[in-house]
């Protein structure tokens, strides 16, 4: 097996699509199995802790493919699929990724990539060895509206503003409802903001300064402001919530040289210069449009097509190592008042963000 991961298998008609195994049966493994098809993909097996949503999963995809679903236990993934999604709780993702590569699958991962850094460094260890892929699921990169954001952005020069806004009511569903023990919204919702942030700047972060709150009953946060510091001197701002009324996502940017704005809830909205950009449906077969307005769509396209050793966007394991080092930054400067932690994070690198913050 190559350094891409496995090929594709080619078949008479043509190169067969690409198999999914799904790691997990709840909201964003339903997400993954919703954009599939349009992305030229077979969901084949459904695994969870439990066995009983993965089960119910598997029968209603069951119901609405061609193709049979199996329902398999966590320990037989990858299940000979080409690929496995883990979009399992936080806590089970470095095993279940390590899991999947050693069983021969390209893994695509949901963020928060990991728990701690100590576990991001030996998934990034992993990865740069020889055989299958690891991409690191961050949606939002593969998105139309954030190409043709970050294509503008290119040409604009260095930045006089960057800053993002993700806000939104608190979820009510899966794990959430549950004491989160590695952290809360920062490390949680987070990362999108923080990826499209880091992706405009195009400069390595190399200080972090934060302040959160919590009014959770498990003590996590679900308020966070943070201040990145980057190489060249700009200062941007994140505001991350879980406790708008509202839902907001947005990233702004400003140069001498030009404007770019990108909004992506309630509505997709992308303005360059101040002019609106139409952004037509590419994969009109999804079931959703958002699908592909987020980004789901293509972020399996682009994985397969990584994997077969072909150019495509998407999230590395080192870069999904340094969004946690941001995040990780952004908690230890919490818990010191918000004084600025200097990146690369020489903090211990064994305990998660939640334990960096409180202690």
């Amino acid at each position: 097996m190559g350094v891409f991961g496995r090929r594709r298998r080619s078949t008479d008609e043509g190169t067969a699509p690409t198999t999914v195994a799904l790691a997990g049966a709840g909201a964003i493994a339903v997400v993954h199995a919703l954009a599939a098809p349009a992305a030229g993909c077979q969901v084949v097996a459904v695994a969870s802790a439990g066995g009983s949503s993965a089960r119910h999963l598997a029968g209603q995809l069951d119901e609405q493919q061609a193709h049979r679903v199996r329902h398999v236990r966590i320990d037989e993934l990858p299940a000979g699929a080409d690929l496995l999604v883990v979009a399992s709780p936080p806590a089970t993702h470095a095993a279940l990724v390590a899991q999947g590569l050693a069983g021969g699958a390209d893994v695509l991962v949901e963020k928060p990539f990991t728990t701690t850094l100590a576990d991001a460094d030996e998934l990034v260890g992993l990865a740069a060895e020889p055989g299958p892929l690891l991409r690191c699921a961050e949606n939002l990169l593969h998105a139309p509206a954030w190409r043709a954001f970050a294509a503008h952005r290119s040409g604009m020069g260095p930045l006089q503003h960057l800053s993002a806004r993700t806000l939104q009511p608190p979820p009510t569903w899966g794990h959430f409802t549950q004491p989160l023990e590695a952290g809360g919204v920062l490390f949680d919702l987070g990362p999108h903001a923080l990826a499209l942030v880091i992706g405009a700047a195009a400069e390595p972060v190399v200080g972090v300064a934060a302040t959160l709150s919590s009014s959770r009953d498990d003590g996590a946060d679900d308020d966070a402001v943070v201040r990145l510091r980057f190489a060249s001197g700009l200062v941007a701002s994140v505001d991350v919530s879980w406790t708008s009324p509202d839902t907001e996502w947005s990233l702004q940017a400003a140069s001498p040289d030009g404007v770019a704005r990108l909004e992506l809830y309630p509505d997709v909205l992308v303005e360059l210069d101040g002019e609106p950009v139409t952004l037509p449906d590419r994969h009109p077969s999804a079931p959703d449009p958002a699908l592909e307005r987020m980004g789901y769509v293509d972020q399996l396209r682009d994985t397969a097509s990584a994997a077969d050793g072909h150019p495509a966007p998407g999230q590395t394991p080192e870069q999904a190592r340094d969004v946690l080092e941001v995040i990780c930054a952004a908690y230890a400067s919490a818990g010191s008042g918000g004084d600025e932690v200097a990146l690369p994070f020489t903090g211990d690198r064994t305990r998660t963000p939640q334990q960096l913050w409180r202690g």
